[in-house]
């Protein structure tokens, strides 16, 4: 009988149900929450800290999506990511995926960083997959807006009413928390929500490139042309002031 082959990346797809990239995700999130729950400097050390950042400690900028604080956000945000992974990695491909995942990661640590410098209440530390995950949940909303999906099991709502929902309830979750300065807590969740609204826009990647290359010829022949004048059938359009 023959045996089973089995290698790395087969074990990460947990049985064929998720592709590997997500399953990789999947497993350094339970890793780093379980680490963080063992070791409580592990929180600390792998936090979006914007201060701690400028001081250097660049890898904060990747690692803080990986450490949640309780067991219910692990469930949770493992289960969305689970779920958003398998349906976008289909849609875009796994590598596709692995790029945004790391976009809005990468985006929401650097814009947080920047308007720390500028507004106060921006420097409190963040952790856990959320924010990433309300940027690909809001993704997929635009990619599949006619999408009938359940509501958590009970509502059923297209794909275009989670993106705002998900938006109003970021929002409020914040100003609840306190105002302006709970708004700070969401902060990257925010950062996260614009970069894939403008993702899902064009703003970005190879199609924004193409539009800009575009925008740009488009602009110099106008600019080009604007000594040119149509010249009618007839031979009207005051031809003595502009041809010898």
């Amino acid at each position: 009988m023959a045996r089973r082959r089995t290698d790395l990346g087969s074990f990460f797809t947990f049985g064929g149900r998720v592709p590997t990239t997500v399953g990789v995700l999947l497993a350094l999130l339970v890793l780093g929450t379980v680490w963080g729950a063992l070791d409580r400097r592990i929180p600390d050390a792998a936090a979006l800290g914007p201060e701690s950042i400028v001081r250097g400690e660049v890898w904060r900028l990747v690692t803080w999506p990986f450490v949640e604080t309780n067991v219910l956000g692990l469930l949770f945000g493992g289960y969305m990511l689970f779920w958003l992974g398998q349906q976008l990695s289909y849609a875009w491909s796994e590598r596709r995926f692995l790029s945004r995942f790391l976009v809005y990661t990468l985006g929401a640590g650097l814009g947080t960083t920047l308007l720390s410098r500028v507004w106060e209440d921006a420097s409190v530390p963040h952790l856990g997959v959320w924010p990433v995950v309300v940027g690909l949940l809001v993704a997929w909303a635009m990619l599949f807006p006619d999408r009938q999906m359940n509501w958590f099991g009970i509502l059923p709502m297209t794909g275009k009413t989670v993106a705002w929902i998900t938006v109003g309830l970021t929002v409020l979750s914040g100003l609840f928390a306190g105002g302006a300065r709970g708004l700070a807590r969401v902060l990257p969740h925010l950062i996260a929500i614009g970069i894939a609204w403008m993702q899902a826009r064009g703003f970005g990647g190879r199609r924004f490139g193409r539009q800009a290359r575009q925008w740009w010829a488009d602009r110099e022949m106008r600019r080009r042309s604007k000594h040119l004048k149509v010249v009618r059938k007839n031979g009207s359009g005051d031809r003595s002031k502009w041809m010898n």
